[in-house]
């Protein structure tokens, strides 16, 4: 299919989004159920159950990229009719999904700034954490319902409409479910506001200076520490937590800084580009590529997971040398699917396979 197209572009656009998306996705999936399993059977650790939200919300991250980003990725590079039920399945997933893979994205990422603030609290004042709350999911719970929320106005970008659609040459018709553009969606000072300032900060700034001060400031408490002989199993225990977080920390820049510098790029001006929506794939893919990482360094910076059984013991010993496991960040249809909004990175699609605007 990717060797009929004759433009570069749109030939390594094709290869990222119905090759290397479904096979990060599809991998990404099995290593995060697989986390879960090891993770509901040792529940009882103090931050596991964060370790399960953000598993889960990389899951589901990657479940619906499937439908927002590879099914219309499909529609468009098959060169399907426009109304096929294989576009409207586009229509239904762009306009239905893509807002709650963007909540699941920042579900993830504020989950992890959890995970760093009670790492930092565990590690730097042990006394304040003596003893696991009675219900560990509950700020768990409001962190995924903010994200939520953060998140609600993407449904009302979309305006929703039948259409009837002959059906070949005969007098009949069916009716064919689409949406465009709504007014919020065209509104520049809603962009302003939510593309320009609130996302930025809340899903990338925020949560990036976070991280770094707080691990830094655990690794540096951590170096200082003067360790006995008997002892120093668990302060490489504890070492190889922070290089976790670290790791994330860097996977979350690389991954995600992309999506930061796009939201201040005039999407108008460049939406007839074959190379911006090829930087936009680009973008996706490493959002994915983030949630495929996070089970690999869960694996290779807890020996495999054994930290966990560990660590689980002396959480309940000495609250002067205990130690916690931490965890992880985590983020398009029709004839040439666009984004529906310049706040959106997703392919959108249009009767004529012209670009919406």
């Amino acid at each position: 299919m990717c060797l009929d197209e004759e433009n570069g572009w749109r030939l390594c656009g094709c290869v990222i989004d119905l090759w290397l998306m479904p096979l990060v996705c599809t991998l990404g999936l099995f290593l995060n159920i697989c986390c879960l399993l090891v993770f509901f059977s040792h529940k009882h650790h103090p931050l596991v159950p964060a370790l399960i939200v953000l598993s889960m919300s990389d899951c589901l991250q990657l479940l619906f990229s499937f439908f927002v980003l590879v099914i219309p990725a499909l529609h468009d590079f098959s060169s399907s009719e426009p109304y096929s039920n294989l576009g409207q399945l586009a229509y239904l997933s762009t306009g239905l999904l893509s807002p709650l893979l963007l909540a699941f994205n920042c579900a993830s990422i504020w989950t992890i700034c959890y995970i760093s603030i009670q790492r930092h609290k565990a590690i730097l004042s042990p006394l304040s954490n003596i003893y696991s709350p009675s219900k560990p999911f509950k700020p768990l719970i409001f962190i995924a319902l903010v994200a939520l929320l953060f998140n609600v106005s993407k449904w009302a970008e979309f305006n929703w409409k039948w259409e009837q659609v002959p059906v070949n040459s005969t007098s009949e018709n069916y009716f064919f479910l689409m949406h465009e553009p709504s007014e919020l969606a065209r509104s520049e000072r809603y962009h302003r506001i939510l593309d320009n300032m609130l996302y930025p900060v809340m899903v990338y700034l925020v949560p990036l200076l976070l991280l770094s001060v707080l691990n830094l400031r655990i690794l540096s408490h951590i170096s200082r520490r003067d360790v006995s002989f008997e002892h120093k199993s668990r302060f490489a225990q504890e070492r190889r937590s922070v290089i976790l977080l670290m790791s994330i920390v860097i996977t979350f820049f690389l991954c995600h800084t992309g999506g930061l510098l796009i939201r201040f790029v005039d999407q108008e001006k460049h939406h007839d580009s074959e190379l911006f929506v090829l930087f936009k794939d680009v973008i996706n893919l490493l959002f994915n590529l983030n949630s495929l990482a996070n089970p690999m360094l869960y694996f290779l910076f807890t020996r495999q997971f054994r930290d966990l059984r560990t660590m689980l013991h002396s959480h309940f010993s000495s609250p002067g040398t205990r130690c916690e496991i931490i965890g992880h960040p985590s983020s398009h249809c029709g004839p040439r699917l666009r984004p529906v909004s310049t706040s959106s990175f997703y392919r959108s699609p249009s009767q004529s396979g012209k670009l919406l605007d």
